[in-house]
This record gives structure tokens, sequence and C-alpha cells, in this order.
């Protein structure tokens, strides 16, 4: 090779390495320099979003619009002064106080103490177990330590905080606290409608206490799980396991002949019997026996519900909560009783109080224990036994309330815990609810008062069986024989109370399966519908195929 082409050569490897430097420079060099002249800053917050103003225009007409922050999202900074920074976000630049920007997530989740929204039971672990300490609405907890892996930047949500109480270290789940005193009296409830019906009975306020301040009433995001996505319409067929067992081919093939989309499985019924070998039992039951119908393993449920849902069906279990007379009875202090402790048998059950928070971890037990194989888990008898007024008056029945809480507080209070551990198994929650408490807008002294319940759970589940209507009720002259308006009346008003919270619970109604022909069965859903909703589910009492087969003449989309 001559000189010639040796130089030619060697400018051209020249040049090369300078194109490489000069990429090198763009593609590592520039971000990096970027980073510097404009780093990178998280949004702080004493609340779990930081609303900002924004000023556009529209056709040159000024506009304002607001955008929701997330405690932990990030943003760049632009420039800063004194008091206010201009920071980028998603395209736009605007003004935020530097009090609300942190150099780090640590810096976001620092807070040396919380205050519970409500009366809450605390942890003795994360992911733990409910303890019997508790800390009131507004009490200063001091905090030990919180991990930024614990901060959820798409809700700003802190999951857990470990605090200190009484010289002992407990857990507080961080959707239920807030990190300054006046937010956690805030009265969130304002706008919320109650019957002061029950004063006459138990006070004047005590409706306002038992409904109100003792709530918590702040919005709560419901949450869609990507790898357990609710479908937008639920239509369910309620069935006892043996049932699904002994029918599955045919229930197999039920959504190819319906809409019928999802079933809703009895898991523990009334009389507290639980249709698998359940390890929990052993664990709560001194005598699990009593309880347990082991004929079907934990791995036979897991295929069982797998195949289900491999074939398309959403998959809900249903737990009857407080009505187990089998917890009752090993657990009489956990109880109804009179005052001298023995048990009392109402409505021909004993009945577990849903103040004992031995019972509340039962049956959130039995909840984690199956979650694994299903979709949603339906808790059902989640009240406190009706027809006790009078007990309650003269002071004969006891429901042993350890922590003078309102009914409606305790239930809420249940409900949480059980949201607050299913929600790691990625598995929604839903309780169902008489149908009167929500025609009348009190609680009817069982403690389902709606907008509690629905402020905390997934799915709220009334159930307005046209023959538990008496003639009159809401109007109608004799419900039983109207169906339609029975279920859009009833479904309005459902509407008027759910709107009140800014994020609702789903409604999906129960509608009455038995007694009733395909047309009849046609016409419930159709008032559903005319009340603009979608989705139900359908009690039949164990569900046997000769009332399914009665039926499902009017379970067919209309569409198809």
């Amino acid at each position: 090779m001559n000189e010639r082409v040796k130089r030619i050569v060697h400018l051209v490897l020249v040049a090369d390495c300078v194109i490489l430097l000069i990429y090198a420079s763009f593609t590592y060099f520039i971000p990096f320099l970027n980073s510097v002249v404009h780093p990178s800053r998280y949004i702080k917050t004493n609340d779990s979003v930081l609303n900002v103003s924004l000023l556009s225009f529209d056709h040159g007409e000024a506009a304002s619009k607001t955008i929701s922050l997330p405690r932990g999202t990030k943003v760049q900074l632009q420039e800063s002064s004194d008091t206010t920074s201009k920071v980028e976000y998603d395209g736009a630049i605007f003004a935020v106080d530097n009090a609300n920007l942190a150099t780090s997530l640590t810096e976001c989740v620092d807070t040396e103490y919380v205050y519970p929204r409500r009366m809450i039971n605390l942890f003795d672990q994360k992911d733990g177990e409910l303890t019997d300490a508790v800390a009131d609405k507004g009490e200063q907890l001091e905090v030990v330590s919180v991990s930024p892996d614990d901060l959820d930047v798409s809700t700003g949500v802190v999951k857990w905080y470990e605090v200190t109480k009484n010289d002992k270290t407990y857990w507080v789940p961080g959707a239920y606290v807030e990190s300054q005193k006046a937010l956690a009296d805030k009265n969130y409830g304002s706008n919320i409608q109650y019957l002061t019906y029950w004063d006459e009975y138990y006070g004047s306020g005590y409706s306002k206490d038992a409904y109100i301040d003792q709530i918590d009433y702040k919005p709560m995001i419901k949450q869609q799980y990507e790898d357990n996505v609710m479908p937008d319409v639920v239509n369910a067929y309620h069935v006892s396991l043996s049932n699904l067992i002994n029918h599955e081919q045919e229930l197999l093939k039920l959504k190819d002949k319906s809409a019928i989309n999802a079933f809703v499985v009895e898991i523990k019924n009334d009389d507290g019997t639980i249709f698998y070998d359940s390890q929990v039992a052993k664990k709560f039951l001194k005598n699990p026996q009593e309880a347990v119908d082991g004929s079907v393993s934990l791995e036979q449920l897991d295929a069982l519900f797998t195949r289900f849902e491999d074939a398309g069906y959403y998959m809900i279990a249903r737990i009857v909560t407080f009505k187990d007379p089998v917890f009752a009875k090993q657990n009489p202090k956990e109880a109804y009783t009179d005052q001298s402790g023995n048990l009392i048998i109402h409505d021909g059950y004993y009945w577990p109080s849903a103040f004992s928070r031995k019972a509340w971890r039962y049956n959130v037990a039995l909840a984690m224990e199956i979650a694994p194989f299903v979709n949603e888990i339906q808790f059902d008898y989640v009240r406190f036994p009706d027809g006790t007024l009078q007990n309650s008056l003269d002071g004969t029945g006891d429901f042993h309330n350890k922590y003078d809480e309102s009914k409606v507080a305790a239930l809420q209070g249940f409900l949480s815990y059980a949201h607050t551990l299913l929600a790691d198994q990625h598995v929604y929650v839903g309780a169902d609810v008489f149908a009167w408490p929500v025609v009348s807008k009190d609680d009817q002294d069982i403690g389902q008062f709606l907008p509690a319940l629905a402020n905390v759970v997934d799915v709220v589940s009334p159930m307005p069986y046209l023959d538990h209507f008496s003639y009159g009720a809401m109007g109608i002259a004799d419900p039983m024989s109207a169906p339609q308006e029975t279920l859009y009346k009833f479904s309005s008003i459902t509407k008027t109370q759910l709107d009140n919270l800014e994020y609702p619970a789903r409604y999906r109604t129960w509608v009455q399966g038995y007694n009733v022909d395909a047309q009849g069965m046609r016409a419930q859903i159709d008032g559903i519908q005319d009340a603009g909703y979608d989705g139900y589910m359908i009690w039949a009492g164990n569900g046997d195929m000769e009332i399914l087969e009665t039926i499902l003449p009017g379970l067919q989309d209309p569409a198809q």
C-alpha cells in the first residue's frame, strides 16, 4: 500500500472516530447535560395528590384546567426562585411551590407523624395480623420507618407506615392515615344523605355519629388489576360448590346460550360450613371438624376454578360472614350473648358479633386462603342480626362492643381490613347489602349504611328480591307483579346515594331467580338497564339446574 493510500485510510479512520465521538456526545453527554440543567424532582405533598391549575387558550379564549399529580410523580425542573419553581410534566410547564418538590422518593414519604381518618386497628407487621390495639381518629402516631418502595406513584398512596404506640411497634396501612391532623379531621362526608330515624330510640345525634363522624368518606380510587381484569359487565349465576362440581360440563357451556359470564360459588354458608378442606379453620376453631367439609381439597378447588376461568368465566367466591353458628358456639366471647355470656339464639342461629376482631380475622383468613383461585371475594351477611333493638335498649343483649364503635363503623372497618389484604392478591372485594337500608337511607340497625360500605369495597350488591317488598313499597302497588318497575325504582334510589361518592363501588345487584319465569327474569334485568346500570347476579338458592332451565330464555343477550 503506497503512502497516499495510507493517508487516505488514516483520514477515513479519524473521520469515523470523530463521528463516533459526536454520536456518543449526543447519546450520553447531551442527556447528562440536560439532567444537570433540568434535574429531576418529585412531587411531595401532605395529601396523596397535588392538584395544579394550568392556564391554556382555546380559540383565543383563556381557560383553566386542573391536573392531578400523585405523590412521587417525576417532573423536570426548568427554573426556580426562592418560593416557587417551574417544572415540566407530560409536555406542560407550570409553577409549583418549592415545598412540594423533593430530590428523591425517600424525601416524598418522609414524615414524622401520621393520623388516622377514623378509628383503626393496628397490624403486628407489614401485611401481618390485625391486633387488638387501636388508634383513634386524629390520634398522633409517631412514624418509625417508611420505605419509598411502599409508595404507589400512580395513586400517591403510601402502603405501610411503621409506627409506635404505648412503646410498642405496629404497622398501619397508609390508605387510611394522613400526614397532617387537619386532613385526618376533615369531614369528607358533608354531602352524604341519611335519615335520623334511629335517633328516636338511641338518642339525639346518634345517626350523625354512627353514619358520618365515625366513618371514612375520603374518596377511595377503585383499582383495576392488569392480571385480573374485571369485565365491564358481570352477569353471574349463584351455585353451590357441589352443583358447580356435579354439573360442571353443563355450566361450562352456559355462556354459549346466555349472557351469563360469571359464577358466584358458595364457599362458606350460613350454617358455618366451609365446603373445602380449609387449613385456616384449624387455626381459629377448637373443633374445626364441625365446620369443615373436607370432601374437596385446595388443589381440587384450584383446578376446578381454573377450568372455569380458562373457559372465560369470572369466578366469585361467596363467604357468609357474621352468620356463623359454628364460630359463635366455639367463641362465645366473640358472639351475640346475654349479659351473663350465654349465647342468644336469634332467627334460629347463634351469631358472631361483627364487633369481634377474631371474627374479622377468621373470615379474612378464609378469603386469603382461596384468593389465589378466584377473581373476587364476596362477603355476605356483612351485618348484625336484625330485630335486636329491644335487647339493645333494655341491655339484655350484648354484642361485646369493645371499642364503643357504631355498627356501621364496625362493618366499614372489617371491609377496609379485608380490602387492604386482598388488594395485595389483586382480588376484588364485594359486599352484599339488604335492600331496605338502601331504600330507607339508614342502616336499619344492622350496620349496613350503603355509602359507608360502597366507599371502601370494589362491588356493592344489594338484594332487592321481589318477594321481599311489601305492597306499596317504593310507590309500587305490588312489587312481585311489577319486576321491571321494581328493579328500575330500586336501582334509581341506589344511584342517588352512590352518586354522592367520588369513587363509588360498582353496583351489581342481586335479582330473584326463584319463583319467577323467564319473562319475569328478563323484566328485572330490563329494569336495571333502564336505570342506567349493567350487570346482575341471580339468586336461586343452590342454583339447581331445574330453576336455571326455567329462567334461561330470559338470560339471553337481546343483542344476539
